[in-house]
């Protein structure tokens, strides 16, 4: 199923088209329950206001969820994965969401493919806002311009944030909110400020562009983090997975590593398939699928797109000019004897 999103507020009403569920709602608040055959629960979404909204999932599917979702606008949101088993593909970048885990991401102009396992709960809360609206609480232009550089930091990415204390509770009190009406609406756009608010506290947003204090402890182990992920570019080991092995938060894992190496771990796991796909094709003259497959790519058309951002060219158009050049090679040595 393919959603084309054009507004942050569109995923829940197609959503809802698709399932052809039913529908309980007010001026603000929608209560979508999802039909028997698709699974059981539901979908609830509250609008705060144009450009804001609050959805919490909890549905258990009979099949597997597989949609395309297009995301036409620039969508800026803050998860919390209750529990549930979450996987999605964008740009040749993945991430896979488990039970308690916070996401944060900054999307534009991008088509993602989500999956949700079935006969798993996800319990979900989303808060979704255009980036302008939470602009809109830049006390000046200074202000603006670091939240601006704030947000930038996210871009393209779907990134864990910490899990603070803090932030669980404001979580819970959300899910389990009692009121009802106007204050259950005042209450929860409160809460979902404070969330961001949270976030922002736990993300070092007082201290943009300052430098992250890492410990001699904490740079032997991002240092492992780093043989860890030139050893295993192929078949790349999770963010949970690295953190797991060298001891660190996921968080501080992910941050720590741009800080010392200077690019994200994607990015390393990038440049180490590009530079080997070079060496398969320039060296053991693979063609560009078996090229694709070899340096861990399950789609050809992904390496390709891959390949073409970071040398410039597709893959084709490489082995055309090696072969250009063994030919012309040949022809001297052949001219010489």
């Amino acid at each position: 199923m393919v959603l084309n999103i054009t507004t942050i507020h569109d995923l829940f009403d197609q959503f809802t088209n698709m399932v052809e569920g039913h529908v309980q709602q007010n001026n603000w608040e929608q209560r979508l329950t999802i039909p028997s055959h698709i699974g059981k629960g539901s979908v609830t979404r509250t609008r705060i206001r144009p450009g804001m909204e609050i959805m919490m999932t909890d549905i258990t599917f009979e099949q597997d969820m597989k949609l395309h979702i297009q995301e036409s606008c620039q969508l800026f949101e803050l998860s919390y994965c209750v529990s549930g088993d979450i996987y999605c593909e964008w740009n040749g970048k993945n991430s896979h969401t488990r039970s308690q885990t916070g996401n944060v991401t900054f999307l534009e102009d991008v088509k993602v493919y989500e999956e949700k396992k079935a006969g798993v709960r996800n319990q979900l809360l989303e808060i979704r806002l255009t980036p302008d609206e939470l602009l809109h609480y830049a006390g000046d232009l200074t202000e603006k311009q670091k939240m601006e550089t704030w947000l930038r930091q996210y871009r393209g990415n779907i990134d864990c944030y910490p899990e603070t204390p803090a932030i669980q509770r404001c979580v819970s009190e959300m899910i389990h909110c009692s009121h009802l009406g106007t204050m259950k609406r005042l209450y929860m756009e409160s809460k979902a400020l404070e969330l961001i608010a949270l976030f922002g506290e736990s993300d070092g947003y007082g201290s943009v562009g300052g430098s992250m204090m890492l410990c001699r402890e904490d740079i032997t182990k991002l240092q492992q983090t780093h043989e860890l992920v030139q050893n295993h570019f192929e078949q790349p080991l999770s963010i949970r997975e690295l953190a797991k092995r060298v001891g660190m938060n996921e968080f501080k894992l992910k941050k720590g590593f741009r800080e010392l190496f200077g690019m994200t771990i994607f990015e390393l796991v990038r440049q180490k398939r590009m530079e080997k796909a070079l060496w398969y094709m320039e060296v053991t003259r693979l063609n560009v699928a078996e090229t694709a497959v070899s340096v861990g790519y399950s789609n050809a058309s992904n390496f390709t797109t891959a390949f073409r951002k970071y040398y410039g060219c597709n893959p084709s158009e490489y082995v055309k000019r090696i072969n250009q050049l063994d030919f012309e090679r040949n022809r001297r040595l052949n001219g010489l004897t």
